[in-house]
């Protein structure tokens, strides 16, 4: 249930299992938004995401021991995919009205799945339509390109992937 008890559910505060992947880091823990999550992790002004009770682990280039902490703040710019773990969290995901398959290229993981395509979005320009940092990625399949000290999830039915670490993408 995360953060709040079962009477406390109109609360704005939520607690949301996540997994997040960044230039040097894999974490998992628990993430507060302030409501619907999908709508907070695009809000405008929203530079770090705190993540509560993290399991830290260091993607297997640095060298680095895994680790855990009582929490850690992520820089959203830096932040190259995040998952929401639990059905529960994707519940108020409202998908858009025309996806397309696509295979995008980060720096640390090649993601197929299906993209939104809002309003007159044609392959070559769909970023540009897209508002917010983060671009839900429905029915993904995840293929990493460096190891973890974590076991590491193959697909997802929502990934969301930041549009400024996508190096290039091709019709899937």
């Amino acid at each position: 249930m995360g953060l709040l008890g079962k009477g406390q559910m109109s609360s704005p505060l939520q607690g949301h299992e996540v997994y997040v992947a960044n230039d040097l880091l894999w974490i998992t823990g628990e993430m507060e938004t302030m409501g619907n999550p999908h709508n907070y992790i695009n809000q405008d002004g929203l530079d770090f995401i705190r993540i509560g009770n993290p399991h830290i682990a260091p993607w297997s280039f640095s060298g680095l021991p895994s680790s855990h902490a009582p929490s850690i703040i992520v820089a959203r710019e830096r932040t190259q995919f995040l998952v929401f773990v639990h059905e529960a969290s994707l519940a108020d995901f409202r998908p858009a009205p025309r996806t397309d398959t696509l295979v995008l290229h980060l720096p640390l993981a090649i993601i197929h799945g299906n993209a939104p395509f809002l309003s007159e979005a044609k392959l070559h320009n769909f970023l540009d339509f897209w508002k917010g940092v983060f671009v839900p990625i429905v029915d993904a399949e995840i293929y990493f390109l460096a190891d973890s000290s974590s076991p590491l999830p193959a697909q997802s039915p929502l990934i969301y992937v930041n549009r400024h670490t996508v190096l290039s993408y091709i019709a899937g």
